[in-house]
Formats: C-alpha cells, structure tokens, sequence
C-alpha cells in the first residue's frame, strides 16, 4: 500500500490538524476513544478489507535484523490509553469459561466502562515497538487480526522475542513488515462481524508464529498475561493490576 508522501517540514502540522478532525468527528459519534494525555501516532488506512478469508504476512526476523536499534524496551496498553483509562477487563487472562470445556482463556477482552458497542471503532494501539507480521480477515469468531513480532530488550544483554495478538477488529490500519512504534494506532475495536459485542481480544505470545488457535485451551503455555507483564515492563507513574481493572458495578460505584 503506497502512503502518499509528507514533508518532514508539514508533517507536524498536518498530524496536528488530523489528530484534532479525529478526536472531533469520533466525539460526535459518542465515541471517547482518544484518551486525555495520549498522544496519536500512525496514520489510519480505514477498512481496507472487505471480503474475509484475506491473509497476509511476512517473516519479521530479516526486518529486525535490518533494524538492530528498533527494540521494545517498554510496553503500554493496546487501548485506552497509557493506563487503558476508560477500559475495563471483561475477561482475564487464565479465566475459566464453562461454554468451552472449562477451557482457560489465553489473551484479555477488553471493553468500553460505557458499555454495549459504546467503544465500536475506538483505536488499537501497538503493545511495544514492533514488526507488522500477518494481517487477516478470518472471518467467524476471530474476525479481522493483526500480529506483531516484538525484539524485546531485557537489559543485560538479554533479549527475548514475544508476538501479540490483536483481533475482533474492525479495521486493519497497518501492512506486513510495517515497524510500528510503542502506542502507535494499528487498527481499530470491532465486533468479528457482529458475532460479539464491540471489544479487543488481545494475546500475549512467547511462541512466534504459532497457530491463531481458539482463543481458549487447557493449558496456556506459550501465552503470557498482558496486565501482569505491564506491572513489570509498563508505565510506572502509578502502580496497577487485572484487580485495577474491574468493571465499574463490582468495584461498588468506583473506577
């Protein structure tokens, strides 16, 4: 997909008008999905897909190999913001579901506190600097999915690789072998079609390239818990948890 060109000396300006005309028109549709503080990166490329069954991908390595220097050090939530404000954690990492066996979930669903498909639309934003490497329409219960490849710099010399999983969307912003920045927009919240209410079902992979799977499974090795990564690896300007994340009715009144 060729993106039309921009001059370092108008790119500001021109991002600052975008960004303004966005947190505008989403406003008016009743949609409060640009977080207070929360700076817009990326350009959005609206619905590119239209048919399911459309897969794309390419091999991350030989592109972080080229960019040595372009490494995750950090990570910040994929919605909502810096601290997912807003937000909620409808479904935990490792949380049993009885429509599936019993089975434990493998990511975490997130969701508007303003509930139904108040958040329909809202952005998703990369976990971490990163690779692009499979964009999909898989239609069903997955939907529209985007993965990214993750160099994670652990310090000491240590690094690892991880992937995250972004799906139920409901449109793609970004190509295979894009790099994306930590909190840049990738795509935006959907529905999978309409097969669920409007939210982000998000994963956590220390296995790179694995089989998309179910969502759910008896065991989750392989898969990591987002929030309690980001206790270590996140933002640190307040401390947080899943427990940080209840829904606004169980926590008596109070978010």
């Amino acid at each position: 997909m060729n993106l039309p060109k921009r001059t370092k000396r108008n790119w500001s300006a021109n991002n600052q008008i975008f960004s303004f005309l966005l947190t505008t028109c989403l406003s008016l549709l009743g949609i409060g999905c640009v977080s207070k503080g929360y700076s817009y990166q990326g350009n959005p490329l609206f619905g590119w897909m239209e048919s399911s069954g459309e897969v794309r991908t390419t091999d991350p390595y030989p592109i972080l190999k080229r960019y040595p220097s372009f490494q995750a050090t950090d990570f910040e939530f994929p919605v909502g913001g810096k601290y997912a404000e807003g937000y909620y954690l409808a479904q935990k990492f490792g949380a049993e579901n009885g429509k599936f066996g019993g089975r434990k979930h493998l990511g975490e669903d997130w969701n508007s506190v303003t509930g139904g498909d108040s958040d329909f639309a809202a952005p998703v934003y990369a976990f971490g600097n990163g690779v692009v490497s499979e964009i999909a329409d898989y239609g069903g219960g997955w939907g529209k999915v985007v993965r990214i490849v993750h160099h994670h710099n652990v310090g000491n010399g240590d690094f690892w690789f991880l992937e995250t999983v972004y799906a139920h969307l409901h449109t793609i912003d970004v190509e295979p072998g894009q790099l994306v920045k930590k909190t840049e927009w990738i795509g935006t919240i959907g529905d999978a079609g309409g097969n669920y209410p409007a939210h982000l079902h998000f994963e956590l992979r220390s296995v790179i390239g694995a089989s998309l799977g179910g969502g759910y499974a008896l065991k989750t090795e392989g898969f990591l818990p987002p929030t309690r990564w980001l206790m270590q690896y996140g933002p640190k300007d307040k401390s947080f948890s899943e427990d940080s994340f209840l829904y606004l009715i169980e926590k008596g009144g109070t978010l």
